[in-house]
C-alpha cells in the first residue's frame, strides 16, 4: 500500500465510524434517549474526531514501515471493533474518488458556509438593535438626572427598566446566535460533517433531505 493509500485508508474509516455516529445520535435524538445522545457527543465523537483531525495532519513521509505497519494495525483493529470491512472501506474510496466535485460533501459544505454568512448578517441586526437601545438608555439615564419632578422620575424610571428588559432579551438572541455561529463554523473546520457525505450523490442527498 502507497502513502496515498494508506492515508485515504486510515481516514475514511474514521469517517465512516463518525457517520455511523451521527445516525446513531439521530436516532437516539429522536427517541429522547439523554443517556446515548450524552455518551455519543461526549465520548464517540471527540475520540474518533481526533483521531480523524490527527490523520489530516499525519505527515508519513518520514515514519519508518514498521512504524506505518503498526499504525496500520491499530487502524484495522478500530475498523474491525466498528463492523468495517477492508472491502467496504476501499469501496468507500473508489466512490469518493468517482463522487469527487459532486458529491453530498460540497453541497453540505455550502450549506454550511451559508449559514454562518445568514447568521453574521442577523448579528449585525441585532447589534444595530442594541446600539439604539444602548443610546435610548444613555438618553433616558441622562434625563432622569436632570429630573426634578416625581411623577416624571418614576415615568422615566419605568422606561429604563424596559429598555434594560429588551437589552437581555436581545443579549439572549444574541449569544444563541454566536453559539450557532461557533458550532457551524467549527463543522467546517473539522471538515468531517460534510466529508461523511463524499460517498453519496448530490441528487441522493436531495432525495433524503426531502424524506424520498
Amino acid at each position: 500500500m502507497n502513502k496515498k493509500d494508506f492515508k485515504d485508508y486510515n481516514t475514511e474509516v474514521m469517517l465512516q465510524i463518525l457517520k455511523k455516529s451521527e445516525v446513531e445520535l439521530q436516532k437516539a435524538e429522536s427517541e429522547n434517549d439523554s443517556e446515548k445522545i450524552k455518551f455519543i457527543n461526549e465520548e464517540v465523537i471527540p475520540k474518533y474526531e481526533k483521531l480523524y483531525l490527527a490523520l489530516a495532519e499525519l505527515d508519513i513521509r518520514d515514519k519508518s514501515e514498521e512504524e506505518i505497519k503498526t499504525f496500520r494495525e491499530t487502524v484495522d483493529k478500530i475498523a474491525e471493533s466498528n463492523r468495517l470491512t477492508e472491502e467496504f472501506i476501499k469501496k468507500c474510496i473508489s466512490v469518493r474518488e468517482e463522487l469527487k466535485g459532486k458529491s453530498g460533501a460540497e453541497v453540505t459544505k455550502r450549506m454550511f458556509e451559508y449559514a454562518v454568512k445568514d447568521l453574521k448578517k442577523k448579528k449585525r441586526i441585532l447589534l444595530e438593535r442594541m446600539d439604539v437601545l444602548l443610546k435610548e438608555e444613555a438618553q433616558l439615564e441622562a434625563d432622569l438626572k436632570e429630573c426634578i419632578q416625581y411623577d416624571a422620575e418614576m415615568e422615566i424610571s419605568g422606561k429604563i427598566v424596559g429598555v434594560r428588559e429588551k437589552k437581555r432579551d436581545l443579549k439572549e438572541i444574541l449569544d444563541a446566535n454566536d453559539k450557532e455561529i461557533e458550532k457551524i463554523q467549527n463543522h467546517i473546520n473539522t471538515k468531517w460533517r460534510y466529508e461523511i457525505f463524499g460517498t453519496v450523490s448530490r441528487d441522493e442527498l436531495k432525495k433524503a433531505a426531502e424524506g424520498e
